[in-house]
């Protein structure tokens, strides 16, 4: 019996009437629009949660709507559901306190979730929510705030640009371009590139870095985007090596943590890819959005002792 039924039905028939007559809602407790307000965000909070353990769409709404239902979730019965709801109201509290969600799950010991599952989508849940809540102009300003500190906190290894600013490391010589739709293209775009830099007489161990870093970044594509491309250019001194998607983007308050902290990872972070990523290239460069992003690898063209190795 799944999520959705488990939660909805009621009483020991089994006849369709009476599951329909079980899933008339009834939210007589919610009184006001400060209680309604939070329950939808803790709705989402638990829907968001479920699909990160991988439950179906009809388990995610049943959960979203009890927690609209549910007087107390200190009376629910099962377990699990009883700890999402509860861990989900404690986030509420969390995300309007502006609090650190890593170091409120330091507290939290769940039994039925993988802690690291639930900080990863509470840390999402915040930026999102955040974020949202800024006007335009404040969302310009705050952009400029974590490129600035970004940027000074890596020393220059990493760089947040705009959209209309890509156009300028799409200069020079075009010597590669792959699609990246499924899995066999992440060996396709690694094997063009390593194909592209041995034939330009990089060394071998500068190719299998750069091939590395590639490899993270390509596969990216496939866990949180919809499709995406590979280009390589070589500009006066360096490849730009550009990988676009079509996905969510990253988060802007997720990337001060996904550069600076060593083995933070969320959904929708690269993990450990971007701490790698600034240790193999001269530079990488973002830029995204709701609607994408473009990830450049800024790479060393030359400079090898061994430039004609094979």
């Amino acid at each position: 019996m799944g999520f959705f039924q488990k939660i909805r039905k009621e009483g020991t028939g089994d006849s369709q009437e009476q599951v329909q007559l079980t899933t008339e809602p009834k939210f007589s407790h919610l009184v006001s629009y400060q209680s309604v307000q939070r329950r939808a965000l803790i709705g989402w909070v638990v829907s968001r949660c479920a699909a990160a353990l991988k439950l179906d769409e009809l388990d995610r709404e049943a959960l979203f709507l009890k927690s609209f239902e549910a007087i107390s979730f200190e009376e629910l019965e099962d377990g699990l559901i009883k700890e999402l709801m509860q861990l989900a109201d404690s986030l509420v509290d969390w995300i309007r306190a502006n609090a650190v969600i890593e170091e409120e799950m330091k507290a939290i010991h769940p039994e039925h979730i993988s802690k690291d599952v639930l900080t990863r989508v509470f840390s999402e849940i915040q930026a999102d929510v955040k974020f949202d809540d800024l006007q335009p102009i404040q969302k310009e300003n705050a952009w400029e705030v974590y490129r600035d500190v970004i940027y000074a906190s890596t020393h220059g290894s990493f760089l947040l640009i705009a959209k209309n600013e890509i156009k300028k490391y799409q200069q020079g010589e075009q010597l590669c371009s792959v699609k990246i739709v499924n899995r066999e293209d992440v060996p396709k775009a690694r094997n063009t590139a390593k194909e592209v830099f041995t034939d330009l007489g990089l060394s071998s161990s500068k190719v299998m870095s750069y091939n590395l870093i590639i490899s993270e970044a390509v596969t990216n594509i496939l866990k949180h985007a919809e499709h995406g491309e590979m280009t390589i250019y070589r500009a006066a001194n360096a490849f730009h090596v550009i990988i676009s998607d079509k996905g969510p983007g990253f988060p802007l308050k997720i990337l001060p943590k996904t550069t600076l902290m060593a083995g933070f990872s969320t959904k929708e972070s690269l993990g450990q890819g971007f701490t790698l990523m600034m240790k193999m290239a001269k530079q990488v460069v973002l830029e995204t959005s709701e609607t994408g992003s473009t990830l450049i690898l800024i790479l060393e063209a030359g400079g090898d002792e061994h430039a004609n190795e094979k």
